[in-house]
């Protein structure tokens, strides 16, 4: 906590903080006993050769390395280059190893006009939504990869899933999937995505930093054994056009490099018209009855502060008209939140195991959190929307 309290001292003017890690850092710690509860895990590793292990191993304490050296950069408060020497890289990936930048935008004002897009790569052959990928170095700075692109203007709209490109250059990365062009550009704190699809504008949109005093960004590793993790988040606000259409609101950006197998979640991720945010994360209690730390954050933008829950349950309920609600409840009785859904997007990822990734658009139809003893509702924070990320099953 010492390490932590001192970043948290260094970042003060930016009104950040390092994400917490003791509910990340569970799935990583779990990883060693998730893995010897499955067979073909567990023949999977043992079947590796001696030089195997020992070259993950090396490519872990370089990925391990690498983060040190961001963090003395983190330290010396020169996060442009942090940041963007991290999310303008390819990492050299280890059996296990994957990388992955999502994008996720959500308009503010209660409008139910969202946008999300992913592209990243693994190490060894995969299959994703029945497609498949095969792991390949193009050039220097250029591989093989995946991208999945789509939106909700009204209605559901699929832009892009399909193999392709990706490829990085001076500040730059370029997604070339057929006839889909994506482009991801800027440095800190200022970036912009453009995605056409046959010559024809789908999005262009400037990312930047938020003036609120909301979370801006998380910074984050973990590594035991032979599985950890790196990741950054930014949590910044954009404008500017989709669909032909004015666009405008708070998005979240993610790069993320993990060694180790796929473990169920559950995340979210909801914005109000009044700009103040709840998220949830927490591992899904379908694994093998392991029991995981869970966390819910509330940033009220009247008051300016987070507030924390940490004794929640989450439920979900299929309705009959086909759509699941979402209901978090705490046993204090000071929080309770039910989101519907009105769209969502499947990954199926295959490999050693099959793993199910779904993200499900959301509206709240009902809320109440209780702050100093004073009651919040709809009717104080206006409508919110936002994203539910829900999965199951179990891949390496």
């Amino acid at each position: 906590m010492a390490k932590i309290d001192t970043y948290k001292k260094q970042i003060k003017k930016y009104k950040n903080k390092l994400i917490k890690q003791d509910v990340v850092k569970n799935i990583f710690e779990k990883s060693t006993e998730l893995v010897k509860l499955t067979k073909e895990g567990q023949k999977y590793l043992k079947k590796l050769p001696v030089n195997e292990k020992k070259i993950i191993t090396e490519h872990i304490k370089n990925i391990k390395y690498k983060y040190k050296t961001l963090e003395r950069l983190f330290k010396k408060k020169e996060k442009r280059k942090a940041i963007d020497k991290f999310f303008y890289s390819f990492d050299e990936l280890p059996i296990l190893g994957k990388e992955y930048w999502f994008m996720k935008f959500i308009s503010e004002g209660g409008s139910k006009t969202q946008f999300f897009f992913m592209f990243g790569r693994t190490t060894g052959d995969m299959t994703l939504n029945g497609k498949y990928i095969k792991d390949k170095q193009l050039g220097p700075n250029k591989y093989n990869g995946y991208s999945v692109g789509w939106g909700y203007d009204n209605k559901q709209k699929s832009i892009v899933n399909d193999l392709g490109s990706i490829e990085i250059s001076d500040n730059k990365i370029n997604i070339e999937n057929g006839s889909v062009s994506s482009y991801f550009s800027g440095t800190f704190p200022k970036y912009n995505l453009k995605v056409s699809k046959n010559n024809k504008e789908i999005c262009n949109l400037k990312i930047t930093e938020p003036k609120d005093k909301s979370l801006k960004f998380e910074f984050c590793e973990y590594h035991k054994a032979f599985f950890g993790y790196d990741l950054i988040n930014l949590y910044f606000d954009f404008e500017g056009k989709l669909f032909n259409k004015k666009f405008k609101g708070k998005c979240y950006i993610q790069k993320v490099v993990a060694v180790g197998p796929f473990i169920p979640w559950r995340w979210a991720r909801v914005i109000f018209k009044n700009k103040s945010v709840l998220t949830y994360f927490e591992i899904n209690p379908e694994i093998f009855g392991l029991k995981y730390n869970k966390c819910l954050s509330y940033y009220d933008s009247v008051s300016k502060k987070t507030y924390d829950y940490l004794d929640m349950d989450i439920h979900d309920f299929p309705g009959s008209d086909g759509k699941v609600r979402w209901i978090v409840e705490s046993k204090k009785n000071d929080l309770y939140i039910c989101m519907k859904t009105y769209g969502k997007e499947v990954f199926d990822f295959k490999r050693k195991g099959n793993f199910i990734y779904i993200e499900y658009l959301v509206e709240v139809t009902d809320l109440s959190l209780k702050i100093n003893n004073k009651n919040i509702g709809l009717k104080n924070v206006g409508r919110g929307v936002g994203i539910v990320e829900d999965t199951r099953g179990y891949v390496i």
